[in-house]
């Protein structure tokens, strides 16, 4: 079925994009702005984990000029919490993570409802790339581009997205110290399938620049094999965990 398909015999899905936010007041307006030029029926919902800057008053000073619904709602600092209090208040029948930091096409919620309207998709995910990117990010990108699209399991920067219902029947992120992301692609799997669209969400490459490329690296091989025995040492937290 083709997009144009969808939009004519009325089978759009509205979209709640959920948003966890920590210490982000000079992003909150371009992120914003960006989400206001996205195609199709959304709300944005963006969960404030008690932040010490003034990324609050950021959101709340766009609430009245954005073009769709924007709710701010505040919850204890975690992504898997601050997520999960986002999909309560969700009214959308797909919910869409998505980092502050990343920039997605304009027709990729469309894409997103194209792909979900099959009865055994479950969700997805993007086809990742950073902004402004060397060689060794670019590296970064082919691989996890090529390990996604195989496993279809998705890092949170690749815009995880899942039918509101399935989310409900896993009971949503585990909070865990880091890769709640990996977790829930695991559960969704048992649902229905994960697809990678053929669409970029493009990532800023703040957390390389200031842990340093093959210092973060390591930590996420490591996250990685210490999160399939269970195990989430809180050494690997501050390189992990970008909030």
């Amino acid at each position: 079925m083709k997009v144009s398909d969808i939009l004519l015999n009325g089978f759009t899905d509205m979209i709640s994009i959920i948003t966890p936010v920590f210490n982000e007041e000079k992003n909150i307006k371009s992120f914003i702005s960006h989400i206001g030029s996205l195609e199709g029926d959304f709300e944005l919902i963006m969960v404030d984990g008690k932040s010490s800057d003034r990324t609050g008053e950021e959101v709340q000073k766009c609430i009245h000029s954005f073009n769709h619904k924007l709710l701010l709602l505040i919850s204890e600092r975690s992504r898997a919490i601050q997520m999960n209090e986002g999909a309560k208040m969700a009214q959308g029948d797909i919910l869409l993570f998505l980092h502050v930091d990343c920039v997605l096409d304009k027709d990729a919620l469309t894409i997103i409802e194209q792909v979900t309207h099959d009865n055994n998709v479950a969700g997805g995910g993007f086809k990742q790339a950073f902004s402004n990117p060397g060689s060794f990010l670019k590296f970064q990108s082919y691989i996890g581009n090529i390990r996604a699209g195989l496993t279809h399991v998705f890092f949170g920067d690749y815009g995880i997205f899942l039918k509101k219902k399935v989310f409900q029947k896993i009971g949503g992120y585990d909070d865990i110290p880091f890769l709640e992301d990996v977790e829930i692609c695991r559960k969704a799997k048992r649902f229905g399938r994960l697809l990678q669209v053929d669409r970029r969400i493009v990532t800023s490459p703040r957390r390389y620049l200031k842990k340093g490329n093959v210092r973060l690296t390591i930590a996420f091989i490591l996250a990685n094999l210490f999160n399939d025995i269970g195990w989430h040492p809180g050494f690997l937290r501050k390189y992990i965990v970008e909030m």
